[in-house]
């Protein structure tokens, strides 16, 4: 059976009820956390035996939202003594700043004991999982975007974001991570989906539901909304029905949910 479980569906907006984006993908005989933002741990520690078995963390981009509970869940791990190889798969300029903040809170990668290994998206290049699985990273100019209007922002550093594609069998999963610009979905959608999971943060429902228009798309699932859209979930999940007649489930999870195929 394939599953999604949302540990965190929020924007990077702190919230009360909601936590950042986090979700673990159940494959075949696979463990996939999509994206490590805090308190994963904890959710994960929830969950059994995940934080053990666990088999590939798949870091959309480097924003603290999507990555900052990556170092707790490492120490997690080790606590608990996993000896079982971990695969972190994310932009490739991320790995040398996450190995040495990993150093600064006096862990090292040699202490934890289970084997970590890190290894960076290459635009459109498709990473076997075993399995069966593959995940192949689409790029999106989302950090492009955002980080270069802030001060001081270093225009010459690389801005790596990507949405993920996942296949196996006859599931197909696409993650939209964050967007700058709906379109950046068109390179995703030619090809029957059984769902995406996309943020709703960056663009309107109006616009959303545009690129999707084309799409042959079993299920929608909508997280990391804006303030306006998470006010109201209700309501935005029966404006996006009325949208996309086509898409078989519209859904707007809440954190904890489980989602089966």
């Amino acid at each position: 059976m394939t599953s999604i479980s949302f540990l965190g569906t929020g924007s990077g907006l702190p919230s009360a009820d909601r936590y950042f984006s986090s979700m673990v993908l159940r494959i075949a005989s696979r463990h996939l956390l999509v994206d490590a933002g805090e308190p994963c741990v904890h959710s994960l520690r929830d969950r059994g035996n995940l934080l053990r078995e666990l088999d590939a963390v798949l870091i959309t981009h480097g924003h603290v939202d999507h990555i900052g509970g990556l170092p707790a869940l490492l120490q997690g791990c080790m606590l608990l003594e996993r000896t079982k190889p971990l695969a972190i798969h994310l932009p490739a300029e991320m790995i040398d700043p996450l190995r040495a903040w990993i150093r600064a809170l006096y862990m090292t990668e040699e202490g934890l004991g289970f084997p970590l290994g890190w290894h960076p998206w290459k635009a459109g290049t498709p990473v076997p999982l075993g399995d069966g699985i593959e995940v192949t990273p689409h790029p999106n100019t989302h950090l492009q975007e955002c980080y270069r209007g802030v001060p001081g922002a270093d225009q010459g550093r690389p801005c790596e974001s990507f949405s993920l594609e996942v296949l196996s069998g006859t599931f197909r999963g696409i993650f939209s991570g964050d967007l700058s610009a709906t379109p950046a979905l068109a390179s995703l959608l030619g090809s029957p989906a059984t769902v995406l999971v996309c943020e709703l943060s960056h663009c309107t429902a109006e616009q959303l539901a545009s690129a999707l228009a084309p799409a042959t798309l079993h299920a929608l699932c909508l997280v990391h909304l804006s303030e306006e859209y998470a006010a109201d979930r209700s309501e935005l999940r029966l404006r996006m029905e009325g949208l996309l007649p086509s898409v078989e489930d519209v859904m707007v999870p809440e954190d904890g949910e489980v989602l089966e195929f």
